[in-house]
């Protein structure tokens, strides 16, 4: 996405993009949450495999600040860092994965995430992303398990959904219509119909 196609910040983000005609359903762009200030940090690297940790940065010298928005597009979750000035993209973490650490929270605070950023060339680096509230950081990390959770249940729902389609062809289509000389009866309980006034 280029930074033209993104809403300046004074403007209130729509929940969803419409697509347009040539896009399907499941390449429209949904907007998740949005959050006014985040910062962003260098970070160093990672010294083991416990996790990064936001005591190893300066989180009172930070090397950008700006809007933060969590959109949705198909199963590939973006967090987009944006200029609060111009409206201009800064960073696009994109996530394809639960699990896949593009989205990484540090081990030693809730309010500090790494994020892996990309260019959208193949190339990629980590940065460090925080909040300046604990609510704001709370509400990013049920966002993104929110979408996971959602990606799971429509795996799920597609998978039962082909189980029954095969079961269905497999069996033969049963008859349930009367047959002849049949009859149906049916008993109707009307109140007070079988009294007399």
């Amino acid at each position: 996405m280029c930074s033209s196609d993104l809403a300046s910040p004074a403007e209130a983000p729509a929940v969803q993009q419409q697509p347009s005609e040539e896009e399907g359903d499941s390449d429209s762009v949904t907007v998740l949450w949005t959050c006014k200030e985040c910062y962003v940090y260098q970070i160093p690297p990672l010294k083991n495999e416990s996790g990064h940790r936001a005591n190893d940065w300066d989180v009172n010298k930070w090397l950008w600040q700006g809007q933060l928005k969590v959109q949705a597009q198909g199963n590939t979750l973006s967090v987009l860092l944006i200029d609060t000035t111009s409206g201009e993209l800064f960073a696009t973490c994109p996530a394809t994965e639960a699990n896949s650490k593009a989205i990484d929270p540090v081990v030693d605070s809730s309010r500090y995430f790494v994020l892996r950023v990309d260019d959208g060339k193949g190339r990629h680096a980590f940065i460090g992303m925080g909040f300046r509230d604990r609510s704001e950081s709370y509400d990013f990390n049920a966002t993104i398990q929110d979408h996971w959770n959602s990606v799971k249940r429509q795996v799920e729902a597609d998978a039962m959904r082909a189980e029954m389609e095969a079961r269905l062809a497999s069996e033969p289509m049963r008859d349930l219509s009367l047959k002849e000389g049949e009859k149906l009866n049916i008993k109707v309980n009307v109140p007070g119909g079988g009294r007399e006034r």
